[in-house]
């Protein structure tokens, strides 16, 4: 009994974790976004932490990683940042509560985000 409630847990917190990060609006995809989706400085560390995991097992994250044009600086609230708007770009969402719409191009140096 106890391994059929875990087993349905475990399927139903998949679901779950696939909707609300999976989740893309192909009529959005290629458009031309207004803005970019940025990191609020005010997003807790472990969850834009948990994102920027996600995401990068969801997008190629080389950009980000040491040599990377986007790696310096090596912050979190930086490589965030930058997952946070490749998600924006590609799905149309800025995740609530980690991130936030700017106008102003996040682009730095060799670090040019779309």
């Amino acid at each position: 009994m106890v391994k059929n409630t875990l087993s349905i847990f475990l399927v139903s917190f998949l679901m779950v974790v696939a909707l609300c990060f999976g989740h893309e609006n192909p009529a959005l995809r290629g458009k031309n976004l207004r803005g970019w989706c940025v990191a609020d400085t005010g997003a807790p560390h472990d969850k834009l932490q948990e994102f920027l995991d996600y995401g990068c097992h969801e997008f190629d994250c080389s950009q980000i990683l040491p040599g990377g044009p986007c790696y310096e600086p090596n912050l979190l609230l930086a490589h965030g940042s930058w997952i946070l708007d490749k998600f924006y770009k590609t799905g149309a969402f800025c995740k609530e509560g980690l991130g936030f719409i700017t106008e102003t191009n996040p682009s730095y140096g060799d670090c040019q985000y779309p």
